[in-house]
């Protein structure tokens, strides 16, 4: 058992280095985790953001092993001036913690982004972004919820026994470096106050694909991930506009594609970026593994997604809870995770954002 156990962590990490990281479904409530270049592309003068993710918490709730939880937070400003008129720099940190299984395995991770916001047209409707964030993560395992055969006493578990195992450090540190670019316009719509406008964006995390072994071997190595996202908003009635939107992910072996649209009910048709409702729905699809067997490699219905949210005053709450489609449905009974997320954009009291367009994601 001395010699399995150290095999067994190897084997968990290796695959932990080709897995995803933590995946949210209301990904534009984690601006820091999906391209540093959303790091004051918001209305206003700064932004608050926090959101919580449970992971099969109703398939577990008669076992021993609690369901998965993600958390984040994040704060980022934006400047009212840049190297030229109409630029802005943009300036944020967060946090997101990830727990999973009995042993709690899992990570907390810091970090800071900056990015730069240029104008390339003179009403300041058309911007290009580029940006860097760096994160420290804090890996962790629990051994002390570990249960081993060398604890059995004859008639069950007992803690009190040794566990005659040599177990390696319960926490690293490691950091990684992150870059994205973000194009994003408004177009001229008289009818409906300028209320279309388009996004593009790519994101690039882990470039320097830090080592994550507990044993300490620098081969294992986090994979870098690469993400493209983007979407358009336009009015399809006074006070309802529609937005589709998509998300491409892609980590070592990895997959996963995300198709949404939202629609959006304004309170106030003067104020399109002001008060207002949403609901939607998303359909994510993963896979990607080249070595599993065909049906595996093509990309695979996992989930459906309902999604919701209002903003009233600058702060904004949203829901959403993913119903399972994959090949697990017979034993998630299609429950999955649900989220709830909250923020809220504000602005100084003396001197309010400037004329920089930003469009709602």
């Amino acid at each position: 058992m001395k010699k399995i156990l150290p095999i067994i962590l190897l084997a968990a990490f290796v695959l932990r280095a080709g897995a995803q990281d933590p995946h949210f479904s209301q990904f534009y409530m984690t601006p820091f985790y999906l391209n540093p270049a959303l790091t004051g592309a918001f209305n206003g003068n700064y932004r608050v953001t926090a959101l919580f993710r449970g992971q099969w918490g109703e398939v577990l709730r008669n076992e021993s092993v609690p369901m998965y939880r993600t958390y984040t937070a994040s704060a980022d400003f934006r400047t009212n001036k840049g190297f030229m008129k109409g630029d802005a720099f943009g300036i944020g940190a967060a946090f997101m913690g990830d727990q999973a299984g009995e042993s709690k395995y899992g990570f907390n991770s810091g970090g800071l982004s900056i990015a730069y916001h240029k104008s390339l047209n003179q009403r300041n409707t058309n911007y290009l972004v580029a940006a860097f964030s760096s994160s420290i993560y804090q890996q962790t395992i629990d051994y002390s919820r570990l249960q081993f055969g060398s604890q059995w006493d004859g008639q069950g578990y007992n803690a009190l026994l040794p566990t005659n195992e040599f177990l390696v450090d319960n926490k690293f540190l490691y950091w990684d470096i992150n870059a994205g670019l973000l194009w994003y316009t408004k177009f001229d719509s008289r009818k409906y106050r300028d209320r279309t406008s388009l996004y593009l964006g790519f994101s690039a995390y882990h470039l320097n694909r830090p080592a994550i072994s507990f044993l300490g071997d620098k081969q294992v190595k986090l994979n870098m991930k690469f993400v493209g996202h983007g979407g358009v908003s336009f009015p399809i009635a006074r006070r309802f506009d529609m937005q589709p939107k998509f998300i491409v992910m892609s980590q070592g072996k990895s997959i996963e594609t995300i198709f949404a649209t939202d629609f959006r009910i304004l309170f106030e048709e003067r104020y399109p970026e002001g008060n207002h409702m949403r609901f939607g729905a998303m359909f994510r699809m993963v896979g990607g593994d080249a070595n599993a067997p065909w049906r595996d490699k093509r990309l695979n219905p996992e989930s459906v997604i309902v999604d919701a949210g209002v903003v009233w005053n600058g702060i904004e709450l949203g829901v959403a809870y993913d119903v399972n489609v994959s090949q697990l449905m017979s034993g998630s009974r299609s429950r999955g995770g649900f989220e709830v997320g909250l923020a809220y954009v504000g602005s100084w009291k003396k001197r309010g954002p400037s004329t920089i367009y930003c469009p709602r994601f």
